[in-house]
Formats: structure tokens, C-alpha cells, sequence
């Protein structure tokens, strides 16, 4: 599949990494391509990354975001990842500054100011705060929701020792959740505080920042009188700034992003 002539650029956003495609001519299919799609993820031995981003046209929207995981899998959405391709499809002239993009039929909407981005978000559902689901020792289950995609979120004693790898796999695949899950574990810092690690579905380990789990660990978090919004998510990555209404009508995540390099593909 891949071509000299295909090039990309690699953006990081707040620690989750993308290889980002302009897919304007359509010459790449995910489906068809998949396989290929999956392979230049893989670390070490092609560019590595969280996952692949096309920018494509849309009839809806200024552009169509189509996110392959590093599994292969197709995200339903990613709000980091939402957060890189607003930015690339900024740079090559995809969109303005104040845009909209199409993923699996809905409709988002974002804004960059440099490498600062902002997507606003659809209001979240299945809010369920009593999930199927027994807490592990040092662990209790806060809730789960759906904020693009599925999410667990769990209050920890300690994150910093907290086998994330194995807890996470444990709750990803918990048969309460047929689906898959996302896995965010949060310890409440102060009012508009929070730390999280996050354990994310399709990349299948943990990752350096969520956006999805930022959101999901953020009105989780409010719901239980833990903080309030404006809530600052900390990750290994960095910050991500989430703000919301308590009828979800204004629901916004913020972070930076940043391109680290741009190549293009080799037989």
C-alpha cells in the first residue's frame, strides 16, 4: 500500500500521538487499507503512533475525520485525536480556524488558536452510576458514560503505583461492557482538580493523556461533589481543561497539540 508519493505528519496532542494523512483524493480506503494502517503504528519498526488520522471529504461538514487505532480497530471517536486533525486540517487548508468535522455521522465542532485547540462536545449518554461492576482493592467504580465512546471511570488511593496495564485490562473487557470499554482512573486533587491515568481501548495500554477520558473523568468526578468546572485534567502527558454546563448544553475540551514531524512513505 504505501507510496512515496503519500506523506504525512506526525502530531502529538497532549502525549497521544497521530500519523495524520491528508485523504482528500480518497487514495487510501480504511477498510481495504486497514491492514496497512495498523502496521505504520507499530513502534520500532515503522513511524509508531496511538493511531492513524485521515482528513476526507464531507458533504456535512468542512471535512470527514476518520481515526484508525493502532489496533486496527475504527474509532467512534477521539478527543485528542479530534484536537490533531482540527489543527492539520487547518494547516493544509481543509478548514478555517472555527470549524466542523463529520466522524461516523455526527457532527463536532472545534477551534484552533495556534496549537491551542478546542472541541466542543456532544452531550454524553448512559450515564450509569451503579454499573455491573465490582471494584479491585484500593479501587471503587465511580460510573461509567459514553462521551463518544464508552468509558469506566474509577476512584483510585494511588495512582502513582497503580498496575494500570493490569487493572485496566481487568475493566476493558469486564463482561459488563460487551463492547469494550475505556478505563480512566482518577484521584480528585482539589476543586477543579483532577489526576488521571487512562486505559484505552484499541490502543489496548495505557496512554499518556485521554480527551474522552479527560471528559468522562470530569463530569464522573462532578457528579460525586469531587469538583467542579472548570476541571483540570493531569496526565503524564499534561493538562486538559474541561468545561461544562450541568445540562451539558456547553461541553468543551481544550489542550495543546504539537507537530513533530512530517515524512512520507516508502515500498
Amino acid at each position: 500500500m504505501a507510496e512515496k508519493s503519500i506523506t504525512f505528519v506526525k502530531i502529538s496532542a497532549t502525549g497521544n500521538d497521530f500519523i495524520t494523512i491528508d485523504n482528500r483524493r480518497s487514495r487510501i480506503d480504511a477498510e481495504r487499507d486497514r491492514p496497512w494502517l495498523q502496521s505504520i503504528c507499530q513502534r520500532r519498526i515503522s513511524v509508531g503512533a496511538d493511531g492513524v488520522i485521515l482528513v476526507q471529504p464531507s458533504q456535512r461538514a468542512d471535512f470527514e475525520y476518520v481515526h484508525i487505532n493502532s489496533d486496527g480497530s475504527l474509532a467512534e471517536m477521539c478527543g485528542n485525536g479530534s484536537r490533531a486533525v482540527a489543527y492539520f486540517a487547518q494547516q493544509i487548508g481543509a478548514a478555517g480556524p472555527a470549524l466542523s468535522f463529520e466522524i461516523l455521522g455526527s457532527i463536532y465542532r472545534a477551534r484552533v488558536d495556534g496549537r491551542r485547540v478546542t472541541t466542543d462536545f456532544l452531550p454524553p449518554r448512559h450515564l450509569d452510576f451503579e454499573p455491573a461492576v465490582t471494584g479491585l482493592p484500593g479501587l471503587v467504580v465511580a460510573g461509567s458514560i459514553d462521551t463518544g465512546v464508552p468509558h469506566l471511570v474509577v476512584f483510585a488511593d494511588n495512582l502513582t503505583d497503580l498496575d494500570v496495564q493490569t487493572a485496566g485490562s481487568f475493566y476493558r473487557h469486564h463482561p459488563a461492557f460487551p463492547r469494550g470499554t475505556n478505563v480512566d482512573f482518577i484521584l480528585p486533587v482539589d476543586q477543579h482538580h483532577l489526576c488521571v491515568r487512562t486505559f484505552e481501548r484499541g490502543v489496548e495500554q495505557e496512554t499518556l493523556a485521554c480527551g474522552t477520558g479527560a471528559v468522562a473523568s470530569s463530569i464522573i468526578a462532578q457528579r460525586h461533589n469531587k469538583v467542579s468546572p472548570p476541571v483540570i485534567c493531569h496526565f503524564a502527558g499534561g493538562d486538559l481543561t474541561i468545561d461544562f454546563t450541568t445540562d451539558f448544553s456547553h461541553l468543551t475540551l481544550t489542550g495543546s497539540v504539537a507537530p513533530i514531524y512530517s515524512g512520507s512513505f516508502i515500498d
